[in-house]
This record gives structure tokens, C-alpha cells and sequence, in this order.
């Protein structure tokens, strides 16, 4: 081996050996070139961060090729979820959806309601819904419906650990059961009066998850604080609004258990109502029947306790919640604690025989009447009632002569589900008063209430 003092004298004579070979080495001159060019090449991508230099094609191509970042191949696909681009490793997903309803109001009898007989938008909500970076999910729905520009849903959620999922942005607090179901879902036009007492939308975390092999639900929140049955994108004051939920389903974890559909728990919220609005209590026809004297504003402490429960058997099913809410009122110097109670029961069945469920069915054969395929039917029949205490009206925050005390109703509808996406719905509901005119009762309400619905999210 050379001593490493000889290497400069070694490399300088094969330079010069190399050098005497291509003078007369043929296609020596051809050989240099090309690694003059190389070099050339080289250089320019080392130039190439440059702006006003462009590289060469064949610069471009190997930067290309080196790349470290690799393109993930993705693929297009449509059906009943909606329309979703995805990444072939499922990390990053996108979808796209729509949500429909166009329904006619029809009342009758005279005085029995002060609105007119009108046809209305009464959702028009495109969805957006996707996941990134495979443990974060994200979803956004706008409302235009009712002539209204409103930000439904909008919210980030880390889907990491099924046993707790951190969601943040703006949703539905967990507290009322029905007011949970999706509105694509709901056995009736119209939600029935135990929502009017539970939060609608309101900004704020969550912590969620599924214990137990699925057998607990729970749910736990902050929220900025909202009326009942409102939503906000404001913030009334510093005070938040806690809310939280536990739902057990013991039979789900497998077997064929005639209880395995049989779910129920309880949902609660409390914080400060001060600076909150006025809630507005609304009819099956949504009609506001209780409204508040003039001066009244909310002040205080609100607390809210819904125990709920479902049952579904096959194509059967019932659902059940009660809610109890007690906020702090002010009028003047006077302030006091008022309670509101709600129930109600709702059965359904489906004709065709399709398995009812918390979301809707998928009917066995879409509509396709040359075929002899018609969709599914489902009958459903619901009663509730909603009181006030007596206090509303003793403290004047409320007329008895343009208020009731009490609302009792019963819907019955018919629902024809043309496929998975496509629902016609039909309600008849009637509303009795309890006080509410200066001579005893306000007239019943008595409204007919007719759906076209899409749902493609």
C-alpha cells in the first residue's frame, strides 16, 4: 500500500495518463463531453432555486425523480354517503353532500293558527366532511333555508382513541336525544317538545368516546351557552355552559339478545343564563305559543336533566325522553327561578319490514315500480306535553291571557322511503292549549305538514 504523502503524486499522474489516452483513444472526446454535461447538469440544479432561471427538461426530470415527497394516488367514488375523493391509504378523505327538505304547511280551522298555509325551504344544507392526516376529522354545514344564511355544523374532532375523541368548533351539546338525531332521521316532520328545552347548536370542546365494548357512551363539554332549542356564534359573557351525557346500550356487545337495540341514559347541563336571549317556545306547526312579558330578561342559573331511552325490535320502534329545565328570570327588581317540564313518546313500525333503527332505513328495494319495487312505508304516531310553572305568570313574565301554561300534542305521519336518499313524509298534528286566551283556552292548532326530503351526506 502507497504511504498517503504519495496519493497527490499518484492522482496527478493518472490525471495525466487520462489525459494522454484521450488524445488517442477514439470516442475518448465523446466520453468527455458527456461528463462536461453532467456537470453542466449539475450546476443548474444547484441553480435552480433561482427564480428567474429556469432548469432544462432534463434538470426537471431529475429533480423529479429524486424527490423525497411522493404523491399519494387517490380515487373518486359516488354513492349513498355522497360524492368522496380519498387517498388510497384512506389518510385524507373528502365528502361531499346535500340535504334537502321542501315542505308544505297546511292549518286548519279558523283562529287556530296565526300563521298562513305556505310551501318553504325549510333546510338547504350542503355538507362537507373528510378526514386528514388519517386521525382527524372534520365537518362544515351552512343552512340557507328559511330565506337565512347559518352556519350549522362546523367542527374538528381527533379520532385516535375510540375511548376519547376530542372534538372542538361548533355542534350539538349532548343533551336531548332527539335533538341528537340527525334531522334526516327523525320519525316526524317536526321535532317534538322536549327539544325546545335542549341546546340546538353552540361552540365549545367535547370529550366522547365508547367504553366497555361499546356498552357506555358518554360525552362531557364547555360551551359558550345558548336559549333553548338556539344556536349562536357569539359568545353572551364570560360564563360557559357545561354540559354532559351518559348512554348505556348493555346488549349490543353481540348475541341475538331481543333487548340488543335497548338504550338509555340521561343528559345535563348547567351555567349562568345572563346575558343569554329570550327562548321561543314553538308548536308542531311552528308557531311560538309562549312568549314573555315585555322587560323579562334572562338572569341567573340554568339547569337542564333529560333522562331518554330508545327501543327498536325489528321493523318496531319507541323512543322516549323527558326534560326538565329551571333558569333564572328577571323583571325589575324581581328575580326568580322558573321550571319547564316536557315529555314525550313516539312509536313507529315499518310495514315493509325493514329493521327500524336511530338513523333511517335502507329499504330492501328502492323505488323502481316496473320492477314491483315500491321502497319502504313506516307508520309513526307520537304524544307529548310541555308545562310551565305557575310562577311565569304569577311574577309577570308572562301574559295568561296570550301564553298557556300548558301544550299538549299528538302527531301521527306516514313515511315513504322512495330509497336511502330520497323520503316523502306526511304529519297531521293537532295541539291542544291549556289558558293562553282571555276567555279560557287558545284554539287548538291543527296543521297538516307534507316533506320532500333528500339527504345525500
Amino acid at each position: 500500500m502507497y504511504p498517503i504523502q504519495r496519493w497527490p503524486a499518484l492522482a496527478l499522474s493518472a490525471f495525466f495518463t487520462i489525459h494522454a489516452a484521450a488524445q488517442t483513444t477514439p470516442g475518448a472526446d465523446e466520453k468527455i463531453r458527456e461528463l462536461e454535461r453532467r456537470i453542466a447538469i449539475l450546476e443548474e440544479r444547484l441553480n435552480a432555486a433561482t427564480p428567474p432561471v429556469a432548469p432544462s427538461p432534463a434538470v426537471a426530470s431529475a429533480i423529479e425523480g429524486a424527490s423525497v415527497q411522493q404523491k399519494i394516488p387517490a380515487s373518486v367514488a359516488a354513492d349513498q354517503t355522497g360524492f368522496t375523493i380519498k387517498s388510497d391509504d384512506g389518510n385524507y378523505k373528502l365528502r361531499i353532500g346535500a340535504d334537502l327538505q321542501v315542505d308544505n304547511r297546511s292549518f286548519a280551522g279558523e283562529g287556530s293558527a296565526p300563521l298562513p298555509d305556505n310551501i318553504l325551504l325549510r333546510r338547504v344544507r350542503p355538507t362537507f366532511s373528510g378526514t386528514v392526516y388519517k386521525y382527524f376529522d372534520f365537518y362544515f354545514r351552512p343552512d340557507f333555508g328559511l330565506g337565512q344564511t347559518v352556519i350549522y355544523d362546523a367542527y374538528l374532532e381527533d379520532n385516535y382513541f375510540s375511548w376519547g375523541r376530542l372534538r372542538v368548533g361548533k355542534f350539538k351539546p349532548p343533551v336531548g336525544l332527539e335533538r341528537l338525531q340527525s334531522d334526516d332521521d327523525t320519525s316526524f316532520v317536526e321535532r317534538g317538545l322536549p327539544t325546545l328545552l335542549a341546546p340546538s347548536r353552540d361552540i365549545g370542546y367535547q370529550l366522547s368516546g365508547n367504553v366497555l365494548k361499546n356498552r357506555v357512551y358518554y360525552a362531557a363539554g364547555v360551551f359558550n351557552g345558548v336559549p333553548d332549542n338556539s344556536l349562536s356564534d357569539a359568545s353572551p359573557s364570560n360564563h360557559r355552559d357545561f354540559a354532559g351525557r351518559v348512554f348505556l346500550s348493555p346488549f349490543s356487545a353481540g348475541g341475538e339478545s331481543p333487548y340488543g337495540n335497548l338504550g338509555f341514559g340521561i343528559g345535563a347541563s348547567s351555567g349562568s343564563v345572563d346575558g343569554i336571549g329570550l327562548p321561543a317556545y314553538k308548536t308542531v306547526g311552528q308557531n311560538t305559543f309562549l312568549t314573555f312579558a315585555s322587560g323579562v330578561a334572562s338572569d341567573g342559573h340554568r339547569t337542564r336533566l333529560a333522562p331518554q331511552a330508545y327501543y327498536y325490535l325489528g321493523p318496531f320502534g319507541l323512543l322516549s325522553e323527558y326534560t326538565l329545565a329551571e333558569e333564572g328570570f328577571q323583571k325589575g327588581s324581581l328575580r326568580r327561578d322558573i321550571a319547564f317540564r316536557s315529555w314525550q313518546v313516539q312509536a313507529s313500525y315499518i310495514l315493509t319490514d325493514e329493521s327500524k333503527g336511530f338513523v333511517s332505513p335502507t329499504p330492501r328495494r328502492s323505488f323502481d315500480p316496473r320492477n314491483g319495487a315500491w321502497g319502504a312505508v313506516e307508520l309513526a304516531l307520537r304524544v307529548g306535553e310541555f308545562a310551565s310553572e305557575r310562577g311565569l305568570f304569577n311574577y309577570g313574565f308572562a301574559d295568561p291571557t296570550k301564553s298557556p301554561r300548558v301544550a299538549r300534542e299528538w302527531v301521527g305521519g306516514v313515511n315513504w322511503y322512495l330509497n336511502r336518499l330520497v323520503r316523502i313524509s306526511a304529519d297531521y298534528g293537532h295541539t291542544a292549549f291549556g289558558g293562553g286566551a282571555v276567555n279560557g283556552n287558545r284554539p287548538a292548532e291543527k296543521v297538516l305538514l307534507l316533506r320532500f326530503q333528500l339527504n345525500f351526506i
